[in-house]
């Protein structure tokens, strides 16, 4: 954990020193792929995808594959997610006295965001054994995601977000669902949180 903290903090005030100045925005890169720099760790690999739009909004698109990760549970998952929504820029980052930003798509932001996942992993049977039985879950989610992205000479995306709202999954007792975490049918509240890289592309 302390390497990951330290990892972040450096990565992070790198990229504060590297913000872009270039006030002409006909030269910043509109459009950016990125990676859920983490999620392998969490049993998945998730891809996103940036497009900006007009001036405080773009919209954010991401695919994950379940599976295609560690499996510390040795339960194996298979299956796939999607999530995204309309990205709106909060307050930019100013470089300039005259209130230029420091990039298109840098700065802090609000994205509503729905998220769906569907996959099928190994449960145990709580009866005392060891036995596993194949199962299938759906679950959906409608979050309110708020996050901070920084722009690395108009080259490189860092981004870290967290998201609040509500969930639902076909088992009703609550679970990770890979995309999120929710509860159970009686507190139905989802959550979920992560750190993208990305390249930016015209």
């Amino acid at each position: 954990m302390k390497i990951i903290t330290t990892l972040l903090t450096v990565l992070i005030a790198f990229s504060i020193s590297a913000q872009t100045i270039d006030t002409d925005y006909s030269n910043h890169k509109k459009r950016a792929i990125k990676f859920e720099f983490f999620s392998p760790l969490t049993g998945n690999s998730t891809f996103g995808y940036e497009n900006y739009i007009k001036d405080w909004l773009s919209w954010e698109a991401k695919v994950g594959f379940i599976g295609l990760g560690l499996d510390n549970n040795d339960i194996n998952p298979s299956g796939f997610l999607f999530k995204g929504g309309p990205k709106f820029k909060l307050n930019p980052d100013f470089v300039t006295d005259d209130l230029k930003g420091s990039h298109l798509l840098s700065g802090k932001y609000i994205r509503p965001e729905l998220i769906f996942a569907h996959y099928t992993q190994d449960e145990p049977y709580y009866n005392g054994t060891s036995e596993f039985n194949r199962e299938t879950f759906t679950s959906v989610g409608f979050l309110i995601t708020y996050g901070r992205q920084y722009i690395l000479a108009n080259i490189m995306t860092l981004d870290y977000h967290i998201g609040l709202g509500y969930g639902w999954d076909n088992s009703n007792d609550g679970r990770y669902n890979y995309g999120h975490s929710n509860g159970d049918t009686s507190f139905p509240v989802a959550i979920s949180a992560g750190f993208t890289i990305g390249v930016l592309m015209k």
